[in-house]
């Protein structure tokens, strides 16, 4: 097998597997996205930092949001729930080139589309048995490859059983809401 397919260093990733499975102080990584509101519809979220095995590196990453004019925004950058739905579609993209290096099957292509409907009555609070998120989000992908259709059931299987964000949409996180005011 060759040591890189579709851009992974596939020793580098087995190493690290490795590793991880080994060494407790290993197994976790913390991200943190610090975000400010700039008006309107519109903010921006800084990324300075990730933690990987106890150790801190830093990042430098802006990701803009903003909604359409006709959700009362002026257009400029992708919506919150595009940005989600874009976060979703990156984390099973790195999923399958993963894996599939793994399993030494070649990507020609991979395209992932995912739609989702929301009620905006939740959201606008006018309905409290309305869910403001969704109920129900679809997820295709489009994928080619070399592989019997059998590798790549399992490539896919892989994929869905080990997404982060495909776990964080498919099942319920707790969340740890604070909030502190600040004083004039």
């Amino acid at each position: 097998m060759t040591n890189n397919l579709n851009g992974i260093d596939v020793a580098a990733l087995q190493q690290f597997a490795q590793g991880v499975a080994e060494d407790a102080a290993k197994r976790h990584a913390s991200f943190n996205v610090k975000t400010q509101w700039k008006g309107q519809t519109r903010s921006v979220a800084k990324v300075s930092r990730y933690s990987l095995a106890g150790e801190t590196y830093s990042r430098d990453f802006e990701i803009v949001a903003d909604e359409p004019n006709e959700l009362l925004g002026q257009n400029t950058a992708p919506n919150p729930q595009e940005l989600l739905m874009a976060a979703l579609n990156a984390c099973m993209s790195v999923g399958y080139a993963a894996n599939a290096a793994m399993m030494g099957i070649k990507i020609h292509s991979l395209e992932i589309e995912t739609d989702g409907t929301l009620d905006l009555r939740g959201f606008l609070g006018l309905d409290e048995s309305v869910n403001p998120g969704y109920d129900e989000v679809s997820v295709v992908i489009r994928l080619h490859t070399d592989a019997s259709r059998e590798r790549v059931e399992e490539l896919h299987k892989n994929v869905i059983k080990t997404s982060v964000n495909y776990a964080n949409f498919s099942r319920a996180i707790r969340m740890v809401p604070t909030l502190e005011v600040l004083e004039d």
